[in-house]
Formats: C-alpha cells, structure tokens, sequence
C-alpha cells in the first residue's frame, strides 16, 4: 500500500512528523511511504531510512483553492491507500480529500468531519503534545497503540566525516557549544542584552568554544549581541564561522556538546542528533508541546512561567502572545543562571 504524510512550513514540524513514517514502515516494510513536504525542509529529512518518496509541495504554485485542489487531483495519480494529514489546515485538508485515498486521517476539527474519514483529538496536557500527537495519529492509522519514538535525523558518513575535519580547527581539550542566538523573530527572541550575559555564564563557567547559529543576512543582529559580551566571552566566540546549509549545520551540530538558546528548529534538531540542549522559551509558547526527552538528563529547559506562574492566570502561554516584548524583560538570566550552569555542568563539556 502506498501511504502520504502531509506536513507543510517549518523545519521542527517537518521533522518532528517523521515519526509516523517510522512507526509505519516498522510496522509494514512493504508500504511504500511518501512525505509531502516544502523544499526548505528538505534537508532534515534526507537520507531518512523510513522514507521511500518526498513529494514537494509549493505555497506559491498552489495558491487559491483551485490549484489545491489542482493539486490533489495530482496526488490521485499516486493511488495511494492511507492519506495521514499532520497539518491540519486548507493547504493540506484540499490535496488530501482530493488524493481519493480510502482512508484519510486527521486532526478534529468541527469541519473537518466532512474531508476526514477517520480524525483524531490530540490530547494537550501531556507532555511533549507534538510527539504524543503524531503518535496518535499513527496509532489510528495501524488501529493499534503504537511505542513511543522520536525524530532522528540521519546523516551520511562524509557528511560526518566532512564535519569532523571542520571542527578539527578547534581544541579537542575544551567544549564546543552551538548558540540559538537568535529566535525566529523578536517575539521568540531573548532580548540581546539577555542573551549576552547567557553567553558571559557560559564563558564564565567553561573554556569553551562558542558557535553562533546563526544566517548571513542576520550579522548585524548577531554583531550587536557578540559586542554586548565582556571581553572573555568575547575571546571564546568564533562569530566567522557558520555554515554553508542546514546539512553542513547538521554535521557540524553534531560535533558540538551541547546547544544553548532560543527555542526554535535547531533544538530539535539537535534532539534528533542526541546533541544535549538548554532551551529559553518565548514567554508564549507552550514548553510542553516540544518538551521531550528531559527525562534522560541530556536536555533542559527554563520558561517565564516557571518563576512567574501568576502572569499566566492558568491560561495557555498563547493567550498572552501580545505580551512577549514586555514579558521577554522580566526573563532576566540571573533567574536561571544556577540551572544553566548545573546543565553545563552535568553534561560533562
């Protein structure tokens, strides 16, 4: 049987998704599973064992409900039995009513009932709801409970190989730390003079060697954090070297110790790559939607709602996206300074 798992935007999503290929194709070598996916998101999907096809899929080209539905008519072509839709919104819920599948499978919604022929209610109390949720979706799909597993990312033996002679530049004696120094935007963002005592602590803390995650077109933003360090810190920064895609990132990742900062794609990619990560959440986003695998001591994670409860009022973080700004202030790093340094620490770099 050929299986389509829909999973459009970011790079976290898309990745987190692979689980359900996985736990189908463990389930069933002989399904042919395809991945419908968006190009940018490419790179964390490649040479992923439990994928037999990526389809991409073009915002752009497929705007407007006639090409959705363009597209899936397209999607027909493929014959394909089961039809998972992760995503959950009219990009996906078109092509996928329209790919003819027998059984199409997703998220609940009051009107989603008529494009579905199975849905599923993700429950969002636990922990890690993005996983648990992916899960269930592929537990509906084999109609049995499945066992919990997580995103791997699988990198070649060159890449590996090429990211070892990258990272032979830096002493084998101190600790590589990678940086989330910034967040996708100024809302996911610790302000920069946060970021930079984040970064003094580091230092202060350990000899190491700090690599910023960062893109070209974000230097100035990044310059302006690197000068707000103390000279030490300053010393330990290599602010020129960053690299050239996200496969070249991967690789290199997955030499570092440990990465610390902002909550965003690159922590889960570094779960993916057992890589220890310190993650600072946006005051609005839900820490326990992403929060997997701290139970192994190898990851932590620090939000305002931990020394804040009262702001929340027992309201999802999301209710209160128009106070990041003013919220991010109060997320001074003294209050997790001694987390922070007990993670570096207990990671041994």
């Amino acid at each position: 049987m050929k299986v389509l798992v829909i999973q459009h935007k970011m790079i976290g999503d898309v990745l987190a998704s692979t689980v359900i290929c996985e736990v189908l194709k463990k389930e069933h070598p002989d399904w042919e599973i395809h991945y419908l996916i968006e190009k940018n998101t490419l790179p964390v999907v490649e040479n992923n064992v439990y994928i037999d096809k990526i389809v991409l899929f073009d915002p752009q080209a497929n705007k407007g409900l006639f090409r959705l539905i363009r597209f899936g008519k397209q999607l027909k072509k493929e014959n394909y039995g089961l039809v998972i839709d992760v995503y959950g919104k009219w990009q996906s819920i078109i092509p996928a009513y329209f790919s003819g599948a027998k059984t199409i499978i997703g998220h609940y919604k009051w009107y989603t009932t008529f494009f579905y022929t199975k849905t599923v209610v993700p429950d969002t109390e636990c922990n890690g709801t993005a996983n648990a949720y992916r899960l269930l979706l592929a537990s509906t799909a084999l109609n049995k409970k499945v066992e919990s597993v997580y995103p791997t990312i699988h990198l070649a033996v060159s890449e590996l190989n090429d990211a070892k002679t990258k990272m032979s530049v830096f002493s084998p004696n101190n600790p590589i730390f990678m940086i989330s120094v910034l967040g996708s935007g100024k809302n996911k963002s610790l302000p920069p003079s946060y970021m930079a005592k984040v970064l003094d602590y580091v230092a202060e803390k350990k000899e190491a060697h700090i690599l910023f995650n960062y893109i070209p077109k974000q230097r100035e933003e990044v310059e302006h954090i690197f000068n707000l360090c103390n000279e030490k810190t300053k010393s330990q920064i290599h602010l020129d070297f960053y690299a050239n895609g996200l496969r070249d990132f991967l690789g290199i990742l997955s030499k570092c110790d440990a990465l610390i900062g902002n909550e965003g794609g690159a922590t889960n990619m570094a779960k993916a790559l057992s890589i220890p990560t310190f993650t600072i959440y946006a005051p609005w986003i839900n820490k326990t939607s992403w929060n997997i695998l701290e139970e192994t001591g190898l990851h932590d994670v620090v939000h305002l709602s931990d020394y804040f409860p009262e702001l929340y009022q027992n309201k999802h973080p999301k209710n209160f996206k128009d106070k990041a700004l003013e919220w991010y202030e109060k997320f001074q790093p003294n209050l997790f300074k001694e987390k922070l340094i007990a993670f570096i620490e207990r990671i041994g770099g």
